[in-house]
């Protein structure tokens, strides 16, 4: 990145606006960032819209207004806009997330991270590769807002999201050759299990199961399997 570049992810950050672009592709879309207000909330939810296909949890106009409130309090919200200006895909990211099954860690004491907790494309606009520029986008934000690592939970199988992450440099957290998993209540009734993508953004970061974690093989059914007391797990990636 440039340092102009750095500048400019430096001013997302702190700006609380409502609504911004500040990216013109060379397709004729761009990105943008929203805040809170009222108008703001119809767009969110057409947005929004897509993981009730995926599962088959019913997401209404209250639910919309208080995600867009926490990326307005505590995180960004990061819009792919078509080359009409319409929002198309989103990748509303949050600061410094914790969650119920990896333990993330650095020898300079607790790392600070953005956490991805809404990636989402409305169907007629998928494998144009917006949600793909969202990813690198907000990796690039994380960057120059030095943050330590970036994650993101999705689906253990049929992941829609998962070769995307990959293909930005994440990770899935495993720990002693098995994948980290863990059970998330989708609805009173329904619930899946999860996995953890990662990518270290400083030296010296590493991640460890937590006590309640699941584990899952590593093979092309990633079938649940009990686990021992958790262990150091140290990935080798390299630091982008």
């Amino acid at each position: 990145m440039t340092q102009e570049q750095i500048i400019k992810l430096q001013q997302i950050k702190d700006d609380h606006t409502p609504f911004k672009i500040w990216e013109h592709l060379e397709n004729g879309c761009s990105i943008a960032t929203m805040g809170y207000s009222e108008e703001n909330i119809p767009y969110l939810l057409t947005l929004l819209k897509s993981f009730e296909e995926q599962y088959g949890e019913e997401i209404d106009y209250e639910a919309a207004k208080e995600e867009l409130a926490l990326y307005e309090n505590k995180g960004k919200l990061f819009l792919y806009l078509d080359e009409y200006g319409n929002p198309v895909s989103m990748n509303g990211c949050t600061y410094n997330e914790p969650n119920e099954s990896v333990e993330f860690f650095s020898s300079n004491g607790t790392p600070s991270n953005l956490y991805f907790y809404g990636l989402s494309t409305i169907p007629e606009y998928r494998g144009k590769g917006a949600c793909r520029t969202l990813i690198h986008y907000a990796i690039d934000f994380a960057k120059a807002n030095n943050f330590d690592y970036v994650y993101a939970r999705t689906d253990l199988t049929n992941s829609n999201s998962e070769w995307l992450m990959a293909k930005a440099g994440m990770e899935v957290c495993k720990e002693d050759g098995n994948i980290i998993a863990e059970w998330v209540d989708v609805t009173d009734t329904q619930g899946d299990y999860r996995l953890h993508m990662w990518k270290p953004l400083h030296e010296g970061i590493g991640l460890m199961a937590k006590e309640n974690a699941f584990y899952a093989e590593d093979t092309e059914e990633r079938k649940i399997i009990s686990g021992d007391q958790p262990k150091v797990y140290q990935l080798s990636s390299q630091v982008a």
